[in-house]
């Protein structure tokens, strides 16, 4: 039954959206920078990269998934220097912007920016085959019930994503400009180290082997 496939897919796809690591960091600072449409964007951006990278995963997208782990590495080097860079410009921000700041080019680079940094992470495709072992989904799954799977991850991550800019924006207009510049020293902080140890482990193997 497709429906069973639906459900499944919206299980992994809150399991993944929950430890959502940078993209939440990014995710609740854009929430108090630039309120709710432009925090669940940036979550949906990453839903997005999900989204490709499960339906690699689940129709065996042979080309697309040798492409990716062959040079994993180099994007996971490329999305690592991106965060950091994100971190550091979230770091810089002093006080908290007044007035409406969800104009349509914020709203596209929330997105976009979102999207380009998880899609730099090629290892997601193994996290998706290690849950959809998990759930049981072999490698037999029909179009029909691969797309209510697939579907259904991209329904989890966005509710994944609703609830944690839906929350946060309730508390938006409660933060003081020092609580507002701690936030930001916090979530930057995380984002940049994020960004650097991904980057070390995607150099690592090289070092080890010279």
């Amino acid at each position: 039954m497709i429906w069973e496939y639906v459900v499944k897919g919206i299980l992994i796809g809150l399991i993944f959206g929950v430890p959502a690591g940078a993209i939440g960091a990014l995710t609740i600072q854009r929430t108090l920078e630039k309120g709710f449409i432009a925090g669940f964007l940036t979550g949906a951006g990453s839903s997005a990269a999900d989204l490709l990278y499960a339906a690699v995963g689940i129709f065996g997208i042979a080309a697309i998934s040798d492409f990716l782990t062959a040079y994993q590495n180099i994007f996971q080097i490329v999305g690592g220097v991106f965060i950091v860079v994100l971190g550091i410009s979230i770091l810089r921000k002093k006080e908290k912007p007044s007035g409406a700041q969800e104009t349509k080019e914020n709203l596209c680079f929330c997105f976009l920016s979102s999207f380009g940094t998880a899609v730099m992470n090629p290892a997601t495709i193994l996290s998706f085959m290690i849950a959809f072992a998990a759930f049981e989904i072999d490698g037999n799954v029909g179009v029909v019930e691969g797309a209510g799977l697939v579907l259904g991850i991209l329904a989890g991550t966005l509710g994944w994503w609703l609830g944690l800019s839906g929350g946060v924006s309730l508390f938006r207009e409660r933060i003081t400009d020092r609580i507002y510049k701690w936030l930001n020293k916090i979530l930057g902080s995380f984002m940049m180290i994020f960004g650097i140890v991904m980057m070390i482990r995607s150099v690592w193997p090289w070092i080890v082997q010279r």
